[in-house]
């Protein structure tokens, strides 16, 4: 691996990352409305469904890249659901697991959502869903982050390596 390329990929999770963040300051600025019963509105349902997928496409986003830089093998049919299988994977002399099996399967509750919505077009979002999702993104958010941090790190000393 070419030590540009790493810092690159370094560069490009960072500025995911401030995407995340962005998102994350979206989320808290309605977080009132979204656990008020007496509050919520299909806009907030749309608004809060717009914010778990959003902040899931990011996250994929990352994780192909860093795919595309260590392994560059998905199966186009499945890519999605097959790109975040492999990331709680190591694979030796290759790269390091990029998340904790915890983050995976958190992840992947915002992954199958963000299918159904892409499907279902209807507006009628079921709100006891939606508290699930925002219990699960709740949990997700500081693990990716941790997880990000950690691989920054790994790249990092790749990158030092290459000098």
């Amino acid at each position: 691996m070419v030590r540009d390329d790493l810092l690159l990929l370094v560069g490009e999770i960072r500025e995911s990352q401030s995407v995340l963040e962005r998102l994350q300051g979206l989320y808290e600025s309605y977080e009132g409305q979204f656990s008020d019963p007496s509050q919520r509105d299909v806009r907030d349902a749309v608004l809060l469904a717009e914010i778990l997928c959003n902040t899931y496409t990011c996250i994929e986003t990352i994780l192909f890249r860093i795919a595309r830089q260590f392994e560059n093998h998905l199966d186009p049919q499945q890519w999605h659901k097959e790109l975040l299988q492999k990331m709680p994977i190591e694979v030796p002399g290759v790269r390091r697991a990029v998340l904790s099996r915890e983050t995976y399967r958190l992840l992947d509750e915002l992954r199958r959502f963000r299918h159904f919505k892409r499907e279902d077009y209807e507006f009628d979002y079921d709100w006891r869903r939606l508290d699930y999702l925002r219990s699960v993104y709740d949990q997700v958010r500081p693990l990716i982050g941790a997880d990000l941090q950690r691989y920054v790190d790994f790249i990092l000393v790749l990158a030092d390596e290459q000098d």
